[in-house]
């Protein structure tokens, strides 16, 4: 029977947070199969000392982790300074991986993955990545994924840089940068997953109708920028700085091109040309793809997270994962600890850890993908 331990500490001393974090951990497991851990970057200069300390508590070299912005816990959100948390699981099989030097193989990433298992992943399988955002291309690590997992659930967060360092990723003591890590969960039962997004449709569907790689030039026959000021409005639209931390272009990833939440994907815009009356974002599409623009909102928001958790029906979980961007939180609602109090009050007691990663990866669609803006809830039964 799975068995989950969720331990928190925010000592600025590596090696004690990692005793005190994984020692909470062990405390409601015993013997533990494998452990994520996560570390703000206050710890990066420290992190062979902390995994030493954390593998040892833990009794295991199954520990696997990188590098984020800030973790969630028991209604609290842990950003900007130094905290560290350990989930420990036990009672099911489990296989950590790091797997360094994918610049450029990053599409044999899900070969890699399943060739460790020794067999095709099942749909009760949930694959937790931790990417390396700077040094890997996401299209063909995506489609690696898909195409050699199969059914298992893939779940995950990019790891977040420590102001300019490289993100970081680790497994028992060996930490790389450029790298994905990872965790294969090989549950009883499918694992509930739930998807929540920080933007509302501005607009209805339009028609690429000219575009240049990255750059929109024309939407519905009319000049992409135009059509973009009169979305954002004013002031916003004298201000395309402001205009683009707000206004983004929301993607449908369904056959019914819905803008339904949860059915499309969110991409921030990346440039703006008032000479060619265009504006870029960081994914190249074709003419005839349906865009939609989506303003940032946090009442729409905190109302999808609250529809998400309502709709994950089938009781408490034995433990849980929350891949949250870091765009999200206090400085984007306003309140401190807003998602960490409403995952607490939909899931508690069940151990549930949370993280803000630099992007999320997900289901939309039935499709695993490059998420922004987003939170992701994974949710795994006994």
């Amino acid at each position: 029977m799975l068995r989950a331990g969720i331990g928190v500490s925010t000592q600025s001393d590596a090696r004690a947070a990692a005793v005190e974090a994984s020692e909470g951990a062990v405390a409601a497991v015993g013997r533990v199969e494998a452990a994520l851990l996560f570390a703000t970057p206050r710890y990066a200069a420290e992190l062979p000392a902390l995994l030493a300390a954390a593998t040892e508590v833990l009794g295991t070299q199954a520990v696997v982790g990188a590098s984020v912005h800030g973790v969630i816990h028991a209604g609290r959100e842990y950003e900007g300074g130094p905290a560290l948390a350990v989930l420990a699981v036990a009672g099911l099989a489990a296989q950590p991986f790091l797997l360094p030097d994918l610049q450029g193989e990053e599409a044999s990433a899900g070969e890699q993955i399943a060739a460790l298992l020794g067999h095709r992943p099942r749909a009760e399988d949930l694959v937790i990545v931790l990417p390396d955002p700077r040094a890997l291309r996401p299209e063909p690590l995506l489609e690696g994924l898909r195409a050699a997992l199969g059914d298992a659930v893939v779940v995950g967060a990019g790891a977040m840089d420590a102001l300019s360092d490289s993100p970081l990723q680790w497994c028992g003591r060996r930490v790389e940068s450029g790298a994905l890590a990872g965790l294969v969960l090989r549950a009883s039962k499918p694992p509930r997953v739930g998807v929540t997004q920080a933007c509302r449709p501005a607009t209805e569907l339009f028609t690429l109708t000219r575009v240049r790689g990255n750059w929109i030039l024309e939407l519905d026959g009319r000049p992409a920028l135009d059509v973009y000021r009169e979305a954002a409005r004013e002031p916003l639209a004298a201000d395309l700085r402001r205009a683009a931390a707000h206004l983004l272009v929301a993607l449908p990833r369904d056959a019914d091109e819905s803008l339904a939440p949860g059915s499309y994907l969110v991409r921030n815009v990346a440039g703006f040309a008032p000479s060619e009356n265009a504006f870029a974002i960081p994914e190249r599409l074709a003419p005839g793809r349906r865009i939609a623009l989506a303003h940032r909102d946090p009442e729409a928001a905190r109302d999808d997270l609250k529809a998400m958790l309502a709709g994950l029906a089938g009781g408490p979980p034995a433990c849980g994962f929350y891949f949250d961007c870091c765009a999200r939180g206090a400085g984007f609602f306003g309140v401190q600890d807003l998602e960490a109090a409403y995952l607490e009050q939909a899931l508690a007691p069940a151990p549930l850890l949370g993280v803000f990663g630099s992007c999320e990866i997900g289901p939309i669609g039935g499709r695993t993908e490059l998420l922004t803006y987003t939170g992701v809830l994974a949710l795994l039964d006994g």
